[in-house]
């Protein structure tokens, strides 16, 4: 494995004449409905149910298979980009996602919306692919630039989702208009990207792609999120949600065997889970957790009728979007502040503030959560956080990767966090039904608070990390000979 003793060269300079802002245009229209595809659902869950009839549990399908497509689909497209060329797998992902949003928006029945779904979830490599195309192309500096642009408007989007479902589903005949949003915002990105053109980058030839080890990684994944998606359903003591873990976990202990044996494997995990890593998916997963596993404690607890029960806010639907949707407002301020905080008091002082903020805001609604405003500042504080971490973490991982596995490298990022989620809702969702209220649907205030600890203490850990993540750079010495260098500040 001679390739893994390489590193990539410090100090880059630019290929390009292209201005960045140009380059990164149809890339923003992309992450821009990327945001909007993450969120859209979630208004709308209860009229698709009436629309198609479904219950429940059916209903949860919708999300079941959009979650275990991103798992199984990331690996593949990453490394395919980073072997055949980042611009030409975006587009070819961005196509088979505008396909399954057009057939959600069209969808006939259920299970053809279920079947767009699973096209549609195939997104989370994008920000993996634009990342390698953008470094191949540009420095160091605008590379974090990007970085922090593309991320912001990924949150961005997620806002102008919260608000435009909630408008749409308000003033139309049902969730079919709402349904279309994604679909021509994405169509529109794959025209920017097919029309848009910059220069080749010359790829090494002898790379190939692993592609047993990429669908042993998907596979391992996909049985994890099914099990620990399925748990409240199917019942944690079942043997498919049991069989599910079991199994999901042997296939990643036999990925990692094969991957640490053979010449050119899918992920270098010798590479990749260097100390420089490790803090950064621990604080990916902690938090991620709390912030995105844990919004239908938010959203429910803002529908809670304090007449009927003593607590919650008593917000309708598309008051619970507009107020969602100041907070993920300033999770967007977050992102977009990273790359100059960053780079004034370094990536990993704003990583460890950011985790710092989330846990005291989830700690903070354990004891004040009374009031709209309250409840809004401290949700505010928590998801702002997140905005640090957002764009922090991935800047401390792409900056640590080598050339040709940048996507990849990301692509291991993000498969590490979309656990988090998965783990939260599953985790606070079992809290919840053992907490349930005389109203269907809503948990006890006790509940609430039971699960607003588990969050804070989620990203509290998340602190500690990256707490010792700073001073393990404050104390290290400049990096030896053969390792890339990982200055303090970053």
């Amino acid at each position: 494995m001679s390739q893994a003793t390489q590193t990539p060269t410090p100090g880059r300079l630019p290929i390009t004449r292209q201005p960045l802002a140009v380059f990164l245009g149809p890339l923003v229209l992309v992450e821009l409905f990327s945001g909007v595809l993450q969120i859209y659902f979630t208004p709308v869950y209860a009229s698709l149910a009436a629309k198609f009839g479904v219950g429940i549990g059916t209903l949860s399908w919708s999300l079941t298979a959009f979650t275990l497509a991103s798992a199984v689909s990331t690996p593949v497209f990453c490394k395919l980009g980073d072997v055949y060329g980042h611009r030409r797998i975006l587009r070819i992902q961005v196509s088979i996602v505008a396909a399954g949003s057009i057939l959600i928006a069209a969808a006939p029945s259920f299970s053809v919306l279920v079947t767009g779904r699973v096209l549609q979830g195939m997104f989370p490599a994008y920000l993996p692919l634009m990342f390698g195309l953008v470094r191949d192309r540009y420095g160091d500096d605008d590379t974090k630039r990007a970085i922090s642009y593309l991320t912001s408007i990924l949150i961005f989007g997620v806002v102008f989702g919260l608000v435009a479902v909630g408008f749409i589903t308000r003033y139309t005949d049902g969730p079919t208009w709402a349904l279309w949003l994604p679909a021509v915002g994405t169509l529109l990105g794959l025209v920017g990207l097919l029309l848009v053109r910059g220069e080749k980058v010359e790829r090494r030839t002898d790379l190939r792609v692993d592609w047993v080890g990429a669908i042993m990684l998907g596979a391992g994944f996909a049985l994890l999120l099914l099990g620990i998606s399925e748990g409240s359903d199917w019942g944690w003591t079942s043997g498919r949600v049991l069989g599910s873990i079991v199994l999901g976990a042997i296939v990643l202990i036999a990925w990692t065997a094969v991957e640490l044996r053979i010449d050119q494997p899918l992920a270098d995990l010798r590479w990749l889970f260097k100390p420089h890593f490790v803090p950064v998916y621990i604080v990916g997963f902690c938090t991620y957790l709390a912030v995105l596993g844990g919004q239908v404690v938010g959203s429910t607890f803002m529908a809670a009728p304090r007449k009927a029960l003593g607590y919650g806010l008593g917000l309708s639907p598309l008051g619970i979007s507009l107020w969602l949707a100041v907070t993920f407002f300033v999770m967007f301020l977050g992102v977009v502040f990273t790359a100059r905080l960053g780079k004034a008091i370094g990536f990993r002082t704003v990583m460890m503030i950011g985790a710092i903020m989330a846990a005291i805001g989830y700690l903070g609604l354990v004891v004040w959560h009374s009031s709209l405003g309250v409840v809004v500042v401290l949700t505010a504080i928590s998801v702002g956080g997140m905005g640090f971490i957002e764009s922090s973490t991935r800047t401390l991982v792409v900056g640590g990767l080598r050339e040709w596995e940048v996507s990849m490298g990301e692509g291991i990022y993000e498969l590490s966090i979309s656990l988090g989620p998965a783990v939260g809702s599953a985790v606070l969702g079992a809290i919840l039904s053992a907490n349930a209220s005389k109203i269907p649907g809503l948990a006890t205030e006790h509940g609430y608070q039971l699960s607003w600890i588990v969050m804070g203490l989620s990203c509290a850990a998340a602190a500690l990390v990256a707490v010792g993540f700073v001073v393990s750079a404050r104390r290290s010495r400049p990096a030896t000979v053969g390792e890339k260098p990982v200055p303090a500040e970053a």
